[in-house]
C-alpha cells in the first residue's frame, strides 16, 4: 500500500497492488484518510493497475461502498477516480460506483491516470 497526499491538486492517491481482498482496502482508505495531511474535500485517486480483485465478488464489492457512509461530509462525499488495467478491476470499480450513488459519491473509473486526475480536479 502506497499513499501520497497531494494537497496542491486536493487529491489523496492511494496505490494498491497484488491480490486485494475486502480488508486490505478498507484498510487502504481508513489511512488514507487518517492521514495528517489529508483533509476534508479532499479526492480520492485509487490506482488499482497492478492489482488482482479477482477474490472479490459483487456483494463485497457492494458493502465496501457504504464503508464511507461511516464519516462525515468531506470524506463520504468527495469525487472518487480508480484507475485500472484490465477490465475486471474497471469493472468492479463499476459496481463500486453503482453502489456508491446510494451514499452521494460520484465516482469515476479509468483507464487513463491522468483523465483520471483532470476528471477528480474538474
Amino acid at each position: 500500500m502506497e499513499i501520497r497526499i497531494d494537497a496542491d491538486r486536493n487529491i489523496a492517491y492511494i496505490r494498491l497492488t497484488g491480490l486485494l481482498s475486502r480488508e486490505i482496502i478498507l484498510v487502504a482508505f481508513d489511512a488514507a484518510v487518517a492521514d495528517p495531511e489529508y483533509r476534508p474535500g479532499m479526492g480520492r485517486l485509487w490506482d488499482f493497475r497492478a492489482s488482482d480483485m479477482s477474490q472479490l465478488d459483487a456483494s463485497t464489492v457492494a458493502s465496501m461502498a457504504k464503508h464511507a457512509s461511516q464519516y462525515p461530509p468531506g470524506i463520504n462525499d468527495v469525487k472518487v477516480a480508480f484507475v485500472a488495467e484490465r477490465a475486471l478491476e474497471f469493472g468492479m470499480g463499476r459496481l463500486f460506483g453503482a453502489h456508491a450513488e446510494d451514499e452521494k459519491t460520484p465516482v469515476a473509473v479509468f483507464y487513463d491516470m491522468e483523465e483520471a486526475e483532470a476528471w477528480i480536479t474538474s
